[in-house]
């Protein structure tokens, strides 16, 4: 196969706005697209690799895998083998437990499963966690196992039905990507081969048709002289256009992957983008592109643990010390292994093996021993910390509140839902009507804790909020349901977690860069507009309540070395952002006849011993009650709720 050294510089396009996206610069906000260019190019390299070698009568499966265990594992490897020391020595032992775990999975290629089960890409926690982005390898890897064997299966048929096979496959995995998104499963969408085949499929279909007469004579000619440089325009628009608020991948990703496809189609040398992907410095991104994504990501998150700061210039020199370690990792791990090409099968596949079972059994010990959490109590905690974490850690977990006849929750409206709601108003008169997100469920939960609401009815999903919408989330049918069920509510108490209208530096909201020391903590203007329009929506004659957000403690209580005396209390930037957030909130609900707006921050009264009262840890994460601080809580709430007062001054 010919070298292009337009695809190597296309490599650059890609790298570049994937690693300043993980490094938090906002002029990339959908920096993360460059990872569908790395698939479209995949999919082109490997199938030119395949239908070159085919050709010549030369392919094999043993040589095409031993090229694959050449190009990936050794700088992989390395990478994760030197990452697991600094693990070590910086994770506390639930984020170590964690940490060794994607180390396992990694080694077998099913990070992205792995990750799909314990996070999501644009989850804030995601900025902590090193191998994150070996998601994206385990899915290529998926398809490495996969594609050459359909190749070889459908060769008989011919191209162009092999060619018509793959265009199937690819509407297909499209289908069901938009299908997932639209469901509210973004994760799955994201995370899972199925749904980015169709992405791997566009570049195989790419070199499919650059191999007929028809394409070589139209990539030759002049009619589409201009298309590498519009496919190079869709690429940047999608990366300085889209975030973390766009539908993704699905049919987003058009985008990205047709543009780089365009580039890959007719990209030329003499052409001007062919000499911008082709000038030397690009090229040599590109060449260590691999590398690059590989270190990266451990270098910004293991900066950002080490200092305790995120701030730009700092996530700026974690990346300069990213790309020189890509420039070491490709001069001596990648070149001398893919150079290689003498080493007996046996040898090449037996010393993968090898190393996939010590690093996999690293992980897996790393698992099994909750993160190495008894030497981490016994040799890395003060003996007041540890006493402190051996004492009230077994308290910090979620209240799971068992369905008690009429008073019930549940995540989505059903038609027993509504049953229910009407048999109960027929016992006890017009109930109390909770709507909101996880937050939401610890109100009801802290409610229910009373004893003074016989008739209690929660519709609470965690991530779902009125101003983003979500197929998941039942905000816009509960409008007609309430308005059919009017007679059996009596009031409709609103709630969802404050800290969601607070940004970061990034502009996203639920972030715990937003509450480090020295963080301004916006407020997210159109979400409180947005909230505000859609309660004077729901019908009217109801008593519709917004209460207003508890302050979050916003501080990680995985963490062993929180139990300290001196870190066991609410993180004061958190109490000064959401005191900003209340005054907000006040502001907007001034006036309103549609609802009335109760403040929950003034009734609770929170100062910074407020994390640990009467032997109570009242959270059990960075921001939810725990099943004691709902109890300790509940009466204060439950007194707020019953007021009638138009606002709690």
């Amino acid at each position: 196969m010919k070298y292009r050294p337009e695809i190597d510089g296309l490599r650059a396009i890609a790298i570049l706005p994937v690693v300043f996206y993980h490094a938090g610069v906002t002029w990339f906000p959908g920096g993360f697209v460059g990872v569908d260019v790395f698939f479209v190019i995949s999919g082109y390299l490997i199938t030119s690799i395949i239908l070159s070698e085919r050709a010549a009568g030369n392919f094999t499966l043993t040589g095409f895998y031993g090229r694959r265990i050449r190009r990936i594992f050794p700088a992989l490897f390395v990478m994760m083998a030197v990452s697991y020391p600094i693990a070590w020595a910086l994770l506390d032992p639930s984020a170590m437990a964690e940490f060794s775990g994607s180390i396992a999975a990694s080694t077998v290629f099913f990070a992205n499963v792995y990750f799909l089960e314990v996070s999501g890409y644009f989850a804030t926690a995601a900025e902590f966690k090193p191998l994150l982005h070996n998601w994206s390898l385990s899915v290529e890897e998926q398809f490495y196992l996969i594609f050459p064997m359909a190749v070889l299966l459908t060769w008989r048929a011919g191209a162009k039905w092999q060619v018509r096979i793959f265009i199937a496959v690819a509407l297909l995995s499209l289908a069901l990507a938009q299908w997932q998104i639209a469901r509210g499963n973004e994760a799955r969408a994201f995370f899972l081969l199925y749904a980015r085949l169709w992405e791997l499929l566009v570049g195989v279909l790419i070199a499919y048709w650059l191999t007929t007469p028809q394409g070589a004579a139209l990539r030759d000619g002049g009619r589409f002289r201009h298309g590498a440089l519009l496919g190079l325009a869709l690429i940047l628009w999608a990366v300085f256009t889209y975030d973390t608020e766009t539908a993704f991948p699905g049919l987003a990703a058009l985008l990205p992957c047709v543009g780089a496809a365009l580039v890959i189609a007719f990209a030329k040398g003499q052409s001007l983008t062919g000499q911008v992907l082709g000038w030397r410095p690009v090229v040599f991104v590109g060449l260590v592109s691999y590398s690059l994504y590989l270190w990266h990501v451990p270098a910004l998150v293991f900066t950002r643990i080490g200092t305790g700061r995120e701030d730009l210039w700092l996530m700026l020199a974690a990346c300069a010390l990213a790309f020189a370690l890509a420039c070491l990792s490709w001069r001596y791990v990648e070149r001398p292994f893919r150079r290689m090409h003498a080493l007996p099968p046996l040898r090449l596949f037996g010393t993968a093996a090898a190393c996939m079972m010590v690093l996999g059994g690293l992980g897996l010990l790393g698992q099994e021993t909750d993160g190495f959490r008894a030497h981490y109590l016994e040799h890395r905690l003060d003996p007041v910390t540890r006493a402190n974490y051996e004492r009230y850690s077994p308290t910090a977990t979620r209240s799971r509140v068992a369905d008690d006849g009429c008073r019930f929750r549940d995540e989505e409206l059903t038609e027993e839902f509504g049953t229910r709601l009407q048999d109960c108003a027929a016992r006890h008169g017009p109930g109390i009507f909770i709507l909101g997100d996880s937050h939401a469920e610890n109100v009801y939960n802290a409610l229910r804790s009373t004893e003074r609401f016989p008739f209690l009815v929660g519709l609470t999903r965690g991530g779902c909020r009125p101003y983003q919408y979500k197929a998941k989330c039942s905000y816009e049918a509960a409008i007609p349901f309430l308005t059919s069920y009017r007679d059996a509510v009596a009031q409709v108490v609103f709630h969802v977690s404050g800290s969601h209208y607070i940004l970061d530096h990034r502009n996203e909201g639920d972030s715990d860069a937003a509450f480090e020391p020295g963080t301004e903590g916006r407020i997210a203007e159109e979400n409180v507009i947005l909230t505000s329009a859609y309660l004077a929506k729901l019908p009217e004659g109801l008593d519709v309540v917004w209460l207003g957000p508890f302050a979050e403690a916003r501080v990680d209580l995985s963490n062993p070395g929180n139990y300290s005396t001196e870190r066991l209390q609410f993180n004061p930037v958190a109490l000064a952002h959401f005191d900003r957030l209340e005054a907000r909130l006040k502001s907007e609900a001034e006036g309103q006849t549609a609802y009335r707006y109760l403040s929950l921050l003034d009734a609770l009264d929170f100062g910074p011993d407020a994390l640990l009262q009467s032997d109570c840890l009242t959270f059990w994460d960075v921001d939810h009650f725990s099943p004691c601080g709902e109890r300790l809580f509940g009466p204060t709430i439950a007194d707020l709720v019953l007021s009638k007062a138009p606002l709690t001054q």
